[in-house]
């Protein structure tokens, strides 16, 4: 019986490579519109700093990640837009909440001198792009509703049976 200890040996070495592994980079662009979706439910639905019943009038969601969405003293944007399937992904997470706009530019739909969104009511959202590792991924998040109307946050987000969802927020936080 002395291939008994071996076999257990392979299967300890081998244990690591199963379930809870690094994702291919083609895995990680097939999870990144559930990721997404997930994230902008999460931030829409239940942390929108009014409580889970409340509905914007509109719902604007910046069509580009920006790596600095969580962090209220850096914004900024880069130049990867979310594709196609992620916008759709987060359309079919979210349109029970409201009217969904894609925009291309912040800075046209906030009123810098009362800081008020142009349109009276409506969220802007923005999205980081999602950062993996072994429990899952990271996302950066923001929800801006106005000067005293604001969220900056990371999720964590795992992969269940149910597909991709938050497990709660990482790291420091900010709200207005």
């Amino acid at each position: 019986m002395a291939w008994v200890p071996v076999a257990v040996l392979v299967g300890f070495f081998l244990l690591p490579a199963c379930g809870n592994g690094a994702l291919t980079e083609a895995e990680r662009a097939s999870a990144e519109p559930s990721i997404y979706a997930a994230v902008a439910r999460q931030l829409v639905e239940f942390d929108n700093t009014f409580g889970p019943e409340y509905r914007f009038s509109r719902i604007l969601i910046l069509d580009r990640l920006d790596p600095h969405a969580g962090d209220a003293m850096n914004q900024g944007q880069s130049d990867r837009l979310l594709t196609e399937e992620q916008r759709q992904a987060i359309i079919a997470a979210i349109d029970h909440l409201g009217p969904i706009e894609f925009i291309d530019d912040w800075g046209q739909f906030v009123r810098e001198d009362v800081l008020e969104p142009v349109i009276p009511g409506s969220v802007i959202i923005t999205l980081a792009p999602a950062e993996f590792d072994n429990e899952g991924a990271t996302v950066g998040a923001n929800l801006w509703c106005g000067g005293v109307c604001g969220l900056w946050l990371t999720y964590r987000v795992v992969e269940g049976p149910d597909g991709w969802t938050t497990a709660g927020r990482e790291g420091t936080w900010a709200i207005s």
